[in-house]
């Protein structure tokens, strides 16, 4: 009996994983300054209403964050070049189909900015 409830949590396990096809990107946020302000080092990090996920059936970035937010998301390669472009924060970006390496997805705000990489 042990052995079929085994056998069924692993088939469970399995199908779970299969259709998780979206995955969380991490993001490292960090405050932009001017040089005559106080530097002294925050060791909390920043918490900003920010997820960030790659669905790897459609080749798609999604950016879901609170509205109040106004920023630009970029989605870069690994030289740099602009793949795609949105002017709000909520978005979903496109990449190329074929296109396989270093994906940099850079969100900027006023005064923060936040960084996360994917390999795709």
């Amino acid at each position: 009996m042990r052995k079929y409830l085994l056998l069924i949590g692993v088939i469970i396990s399995i199908g779970i994983q299969a259709f998780a096809s979206k995955s969380a990107i991490y993001m490292d946020i960090a405050k932009r300054g001017r040089s005559d302000k106080c530097t002294t080092v925050r060791r909390s990090p920043m918490q900003f209403p920010i997820d960030v996920f790659y669905d790897n059936e459609t080749h798609q970035i999604e950016i879901v964050g609170d509205e109040e937010l106004a920023a630009q998301v970029f989605l870069c390669d690994e030289n740099g070049n602009t793949l795609d472009y949105s002017p709000c924060i909520n978005a979903v970006l496109d990449i190329p189909s074929n296109y396989s390496g270093l994906i940099i997805i850079r969100i900027e705000g006023e005064d923060w900015i936040a960084t996360g990489k994917i390999a795709i």
